[in-house]
């Protein structure tokens, strides 16, 4: 008579060990000394894990790239222009406002609209979700670059070779502006500079997930 197949038991699930020292034992030396991850390591990794970047709110609508160009001709060396993808707002954030959010002087002094941009500033320096972004800073857009570009791209080497001395050395640009306004080519210049930008923001909104139109 044949042998009934006996079943097969489950294996029996066995917790990792853990000491005070040890967080997890992977196992033993010879010489019975303990390896695995430690306490320590355990928490690093729980940091790390919680650091894990959050999805940005959602933006309420594609923003203008004409709109966007104009805000960054604002910006200057205490005038930084955030995005705000919840609202298409563009908030504007002076060093001095910076510095009131910062100091412990009262507000009550300032003016309503003056309190209420303080407030303001705070909030953006205080996002942690991505709703504010901030546009490109003066370092990014580098007009000195955008002027040596345009330069090159005049036919007429006359006018070229003026362009090109305009910006050397201190007082380039006022010189530059001086030179474009000589040759009657501002409105070349004009139109440059606004493609020039709007690439720049083009490629800010990719690198930020942000939609726009044209």
């Amino acid at each position: 008579m044949a042998k009934k197949p006996q079943k097969k038991r489950a294996p029996e699930q066995i917790e990792p060990d853990s000491d005070e020292h040890f967080a997890y034992i992977a196992g033993y030396t010879a010489g019975g000394v303990p390896y695995g991850v430690t306490r320590e390591e355990q928490e690093a990794l729980e940091r790390v894990a919680a650091r894990q970047p959050v999805p940005p709110p959602p933006q309420k609508e594609p923003v203008s790239l004409n709109d966007l160009v104009q805000e960054m001709q604002m910006i200057s060396d205490t005038i930084s222009v955030y995005f705000r993808r919840t609202t298409g707002e563009f908030i504007p954030v002076t060093d001095e406002y910076v510095y009131a959010t910062e100091g412990d002087d009262p507000l009550d002094d300032r003016p309503d609209w003056e309190q209420e941009a303080i407030r303001m500033a705070g909030e953006v320096l205080a996002d942690e979700n991505g709703d504010y972004v901030p546009l490109p800073s003066k370092y990014d857009i580098h007009e000195y670059a955008i002027m040596k570009e345009f330069c090159s791209t005049i036919k007429n080497p006359k006018i070229a070779n003026d362009l090109f001395r305009s910006i050397s050395g201190r007082g380039a640009f006022r010189r530059f502006k001086d030179a474009i306004q000589r040759h009657d080519i501002h409105e070349e210049w004009y139109r440059f500079k606004d493609e020039a930008y709007r690439e720049i923001a083009r490629e800010w909104c990719e690198v930020h997930g942000i939609a726009w139109r044209e």
